[in-house]
């Protein structure tokens, strides 16, 4: 019998243990942890740009010396000088051209971004655009001395020799291609848009012309007792003046923007650049004002010349606001599968 107790005892306490486990909660894994989402930045690019340029220093300057004149202490009559101010003759050929050097532009790019620390990013990217930047600088100078006076005995007779020039000059300059290759920083925020700062080297193609004509007006005139007796005008018409630039230049560049990632793997940006491709100088062509022979006393001159050369100065710099799109070869965004248990 006491068997039996014993028995029936151990069989009450397991089946109790049973059925207060089956009242337990049941256990489970614990959750993986989420990785951190995929670089969506990281990775080559390419892509087309367009905007417009507008110029930053747009004047042009010409400085012209004479450097030869008939009747001056260059002349063929030297050491005897009619008018020792004949270089006075330049001036009509120096000037400053005001104008706006602005045009459209655009073409592609092609970079590599690397994304780090989640909402950092650098990248190298170059570019090349075609450009229609132009400007048209033009001036109109003229100056006027006195090369002598003269007055005779007792203070009768009078000879003043007076003399005018007036040139007119205009200087075409242009860029017609223009690329960049550019270090970039930028923020992410968001994580899809980008705020950046770029800055690196830039070459592009500068071209100018410059053409010059030139006019040179002698007067003599003899007066007597303050009253004109005769009057001799001489005119010296112009050739020359005319001078190419043709010369691809390498500078630098900096600028910003930001750029929105619309899509998996497209982006739309807005960029501001400044550039700067440096100052060229160059000789214009020799600018001649021509006139006639003097005959006296049976001796011939040759024939009456001033020759002025001038030298143009333009800087090849500006402002550029342009908007482009992008295709990115990065992969979709991987989501982690976290496992139940």
């Amino acid at each position: 019998m006491k068997t039996f107790f014993s028995a029936t005892a151990i069989a009450l306490a397991l089946s109790a243990g049973a059925a207060l486990a089956a009242d337990l909660p049941a256990l489970k894994a614990p959750l993986a942890p989420l990785l951190p989402p995929p670089p969506m930045w990281t990775g080559f690019y390419l892509g087309l740009n367009a905007g417009y340029s507008f110029g930053a220093s747009n004047n042009v300057e010409v400085a012209t010396a004479n450097v030869y004149d008939s009747l001056g202490p260059s002349g063929f009559l030297a050491p005897l000088v009619i008018d020792p101010r004949a270089g006075s003759a330049g001036l009509a050929a120096s000037g400053t051209g005001y104008g706006q050097r602005n045009g459209f532009i655009g073409g592609g790019q092609v970079g590599y971004n690397y994304q780090f620390g989640n909402s950092f990013l650098v990248g190298l990217e170059a570019d090349l655009q075609g450009a229609g930047i132009r400007s048209d600088n033009s001036f109109v100078g003229g100056s006027s001395w006195n090369a002598f006076n003269v007055t005779g005995p007792l203070g009768i007779l009078s000879a003043s020799f007076n003399r005018s020039a007036a040139g007119t000059t205009t200087v075409t300059s242009r860029t017609d291609w223009l690329g960049t290759v550019r270090g970039r920083l930028g923020y992410i925020w968001g994580p899809s848009l980008l705020i950046y700062a770029t800055g690196g080297l830039a070459y592009g193609g500068a071209h100018a012309t410059t053409n010059q004509s030139y006019f040179v007006n002698n007067n003599l005139s003899v007066s007597a007792g303050g009253v004109q007796l005769a009057a001799l005008n001489v005119p010296y018409g112009s050739i020359g003046g005319t001078a190419r630039y043709d010369e691809s230049r390498i500078g630098w560049t900096v600028g910003g923007g930001i750029e929105w990632l619309f899509a998996p793997n497209l982006s739309f940006k807005a960029e501001y650049l400044y550039y700067d491709l440096g100052t060229v100088h160059y000789l214009n062509g020799p600018l001649t004002a021509v006139g006639p022979s003097l005959t006296v006393l049976g001796f011939t001159s040759p024939q009456l010349t001033t020759i002025n050369q001038g030298t143009t100065r333009v800087k090849f710099d500006g402002h550029i606001a342009r908007v482009g799109i992008n295709y990115h070869f990065i992969s979709a965004p991987v989501v982690p599968v976290v496992a139940r248990y």
